[in-house]
């Protein structure tokens, strides 16, 4: 083990010293000892298992702050239950010494196998990966390691990695003690926790995972210069992407979840196997089949100080959600019905849940035409063969099977397991889902996520369905923050939660949204949707689930229209007073607008950076190859159409995808967000034809007004092409500096009109010689001189003999009065060029490729011809070249 950062003078009490304090356990060696404590191997001797004892030094149990923090983060830890995180099976003082009782991992650290080393890249990312996986579910529980290094990664015999040393931890949240020691260690440490330790969260821990990955990679931690791990190790580039988003400095560039980072190695992993790189849809997933690196899920309830909280993104909302038409609730006679949407989506086929008996193997098959279940017969004096015996239909299946008709309404056949409680069907699904896939697999299937509004209907189901886990039930505060509705729009009343719930604590996933019953105690605790929780599917008997998604925009709509206070569906985001609703339906744009205009709102805009950057953020993870969203922008105003959004926004804050818009014989004039799937992973904004239904769904949002981009009085009275503008621009350019341009042209003309008059008289003042032939000359090259308005660096021969120290003269003079106006020339010159170029930055967004070329051409001229650009200060309007060459 290597020694940590900061050296408490720690020296291990002997094996004889210990002994004596621990009579349950026998102490058969000591491991290691570093400045925070020692560790020991010991034996449980109850029930005869290897143990780790880890003992702290003294100092630490006389700090009543740190003891409490201690106590607290060791009951925390205890709580993991995961293959890759070292388990803690007890902790307490013993004559002054703090100690945790751990898991006993016969290996060696990581530190030790790959000190120095290059490791092979698969196996990196394997065991990368697993870390991954074991930080994911610590921060899930509330807490940091603040420590990731090779020295604290132990791998088991079968090269499991194992994260101990939790020492240095802290929860999730905790507001940092400025009295507190830094911890860490150089190299592994984000830059937070030296600079801003008051900021440091689960970025810090993601950037030491990304720091070990690199040093696995290449053999030494990343340096400065940066270089990426493929360039020196040769392996494949998509490492590259993976360590620079983990190592950003900057903790908003970084990954937010550790599980995001196995995901991508994963994804790697399959890459260097030849596997196919595409995610499963989650809400195709069969019920009761375990998903891909899914946490374990803890019995009994959770219990946890209020202020430690989960940190995991709320997990892919992605796959079918089943909405029927949604009617605007209006005056009640004759309103329109917004357009159905195909709902006849197959679904793949389900897998045998968990629990289902195995298929019991058939015999050998007997060369002597021996007996079958089709053909019995008695072999030898034997009775016959036992027919293959019949298996049930499992809850899957028979869920798939029934799909069509719980849709409709129709309940006269229910899958296995489903009980009658009042008036409704409920199901339990033993298959753990995070919450909006739940919510998902429900709309699927006709129903929503369980109702239990009263204590007595939470210890029912907590009786009925002999729950032992937690469930996830129809209750969220997504988009009213703090006050909780159940998906039927009914307030959750004070007496269904557990004691201290909800605490409403604020995580990167957007806190903890939703709930779920704790079958223990009958009570409802808040969580992040991301965890994968079982959950209770109900159908209402006395018509449609008020928790439909269809329901749920139609109450929000109504609410608006009355001029209500709305309750937002589940699932919505709150991005500084707006919010945002993924509906993933398959509809064209205007059916799309049509349903989103019924709920009270439009299709998604981006009105602010941090909107934008949360729609790309969101969506660059949900989106698979060849999927799709809709959003609120759209080409108007043919012949020369531009691109709005729907709010009469400005257009702006959109990253187009390579090589759109798209400007092919068939008109695109909708926008999306897509993920292309034909000119590789391109992501970002795109046109698409309005009747296209291959969308995978639309982003719908209730914005705030205040907040929205309007234009202002000149932006609305700004000229429609390229070329209005442009002039435009000038007259602006021009009488901007009409001041210091005139003072300055005055002095420049004034010069050279004495230097043509000196030339004048001189020519007089030679009149009559004979054989003179300077008087023609000088008269020529003088009124050349006024023609180009400038003094030239070279003379004639002959003009030169007679008036060459007044040319230098003049001419340094010229160089004088231009030297002192060039500072005020080259910033309008550069205010010019930046108006175009953020004009040309516009147009792009409008997809108005003419002008653009236009604005284009004109910045290369002006950046180059310095007297185009004074006569445009002159008030001139010189042409925009055609196409443009270097001049020479």
């Amino acid at each position: 083990m290597e020694s940590p950062t900061h050296d408490f003078g720690f020296q291990a009490p002997a094996i004889e010293e210990l002994q004596p304090l621990f009579p349950a356990y026998e102490i058969l060696g000591f491991i290691a000892q570093g400045g925070m404590g020692a560790v020991y191997f010991a034996n449980q001797t109850s029930l005869d298992r290897p143990v780790a004892i880890k003992i702290l030094p003294r100092q630490f149990g006389a700090d009543p702050q740190f003891r409490a923090g201690f106590e607290a983060e060791a009951k925390a830890m205890a709580r993991l239950n995961h293959p890759n995180l070292i388990g803690v099976y007890d902790f307490g003082e013993v004559d002054g010494f703090l100690f945790i009782i751990m898991e006993m991992v016969d290996g060696k650290s990581l530190f030790h196998s790959a000190h120095g080393r290059m490791i092979e890249p698969k196996e990196a990312a394997r065991i990368v990966a697993g870390i991954c996986h074991g930080l994911a579910d610590a921060h899930l529980q509330g807490i940091l390691h603040r420590d990731i290094k090779p020295a604290n990664i132990l791998l088991s015999p079968e090269a499991t990695p194992k994260i101990g040393d939790f020492g240095l931890a802290r929860p999730v949240g905790e507001e940092h003690n400025p009295d507190e020691i830094v911890f860490g260690t150089p190299g592994y440490s984000a830059p937070e926790v030296i600079n801003h330790p008051e900021a440091v969260d689960q970025r810090a821990d993601i950037f030491s995972v990304g720091a070990l990955l690199y040093e696995l990679l290449t053999g030494q931690l990343p340096g400065d210069p940066y270089k990426p791990p493929s360039q020196l190790a040769g392996c494949d580039a998509d490492f590259d992407s993976v360590v620079r988003r983990a190592t950003h400095p900057s903790p908003s560039m970084r990954y937010d979840d550790a599980a995001a980072i196995a995901d991508d190695l994963e994804k790697v992993i399959k890459k260097l196997e030849g596997g196919v790189l595409r995610r499963a849809n989650p809400a195709f997933a069969a019920v009761g089949a375990a998903p891909v690196a899914a946490k374990a899920v803890h019995p009994g309830p959770v219990h946890r100080k209020s202020n430690t909280r989960p940190v995991v993104i709320v997990a892919l909302l992605i796959g079918i959600v089943v909405m029927g038409a949604l009617i605007a609730v209006n005056s009640g006679k004759n309103d329109p019905p917004a357009p159905q949407v195909d709902e006849n989506l197959p679904l793949p086929e389900p897998a045998p849940e968990l629990d289902r008996p195995l298929k019991p193997k058939q015999p050998p098959a007997m060369v002597d035409g021996g007996s079958s279940p089709d053909n019995p017969r008695r072999d030898n004096g034997t009775k016959p063969t036992d027919p293959e015996p019949v298996v049930p239909e499992s809850t899957s299946e028979s869920l798939a099977r029934l799909q069509d008709n719980l849709k409709k309404g129709n309940f006269d056949e229910m899958p296995p397991g489903t009980v009658q409680h009042e008036d409704s069907h409920l199901l339990l699904v033993k298959g753990a889902l995070t919450w909006p896939q739940a919510q998902q697999f429900a709309e699927a299937h006709g129903a929503q996520l369980a109702v239990l509004a009263t204590s007595g209907d939470l210890a029912w189901a907590s009786s009925q369905f002999k729950a032992t886990a937690l469930l996830w039930l129809g209750l969220s505060d997504s988009g009213t923050e703090e006050k909780w509705h159940w998906v039927s729009g009914a307030a959750a009343t004070k007496d269904v939660w557990a004691p201290g719930q909800p605490d409403n604590t604020t995580s990167p996933d957007d806190g903890e949204d939703f709930a779920a019953l704790l079958p223990s105690v009958s009570q409802i605790d808040d969580l992040p949707g991301s965890r994968q929780l079982p959950f209770l599917l109900q159908w209402s008997t006395k018509g449609p689930n008020e928790g439909s998604i269809r329901n749920q925009l139609a109450r929000t709509g109504l609410a608006l229209r009355e001029k209500r206070s709305p309750v937002f569906p589940a699932g919505t985001r709150n991005i500084n007073g707006s919010r945002f609703l993924w509906v993933p339906q398959r509809a064209s744009w205007d059916e799309a607008s049509v349903i989103a205009t019924a709920a009270g709102g439009h299709l998604a805009v981006p009105s602010s950076q941090a909107e934008a950057s949360w729609i790309i953020d969101t969506f660059r993870a949900r989106l698979d190859e060849g999927d799709c969203c809709w959003v609120g922008g759209l080409q108007t105003g043919p012949p020369s159409p531009r691109w709005t959004f729907v709010t009469g926004e400005i257009f702006e804050f959109v990253e187009w995808a390579a090589q759109q818009p798209d400007e092919t014989v068939v008109r695109q004039p909708c926008l999306q967000i897509s993920r292309s799937a034909e000119k590789g992973d391109t992501f970002g904004y795109s046109s698409a034809p309005a009747t296209s239904k291959s969308t995978a769904g639309f982003l719908l949002e209730w914005s705030a007004p205040s907040r929205r981009n309007m234009p202002n009085d000149e932006e609305k009275n700004a000229p429609d092409t390229a070329e209005a503008w442009l002039i435009a621009l000038r007259q602006k350019t021009s009488a901007a500096e009409q001041v210091g341009y005139k003072s300055f042209k005055r002095r420049w003309e004034r010069n050279v009109e004495d230097f043509s008059e000196a030339i004048q008289s001189t020519a007089d003042f030679t009149r009559g010689r004979r054989a003179n032939p300077f008087e023609k000359i000088a008269k020529d090259f003088a009124g050349s001189i006024e023609k180009d308005g400038r003094i030239p660096e070279e003379i004639p021969r002959t003009v030169e003999r007679l008036v060459g120290d007044l040319h230098e003269k003049a001419l340094e003079k010229q160089n004088k009065i231009w030297e002192g106006y060039k500072p005020e020339f080259e910033e309008a010159l550069e205010g010019y060029l930046s108006a175009i170029s953020g004009q040309v930055k516009r147009l792009t967004q409008l997809g108005d490729r003419d002008g653009t070329g236009y604005l284009e051409r004109e910045f290369k001229a002006a950046s180059n011809d310095q007297e185009r650009f004074r006569s445009i200060l002159n008030g001139e309007s010189p042409p925009v070249p055609e196409g443009y060459t270097e001049p020479e």
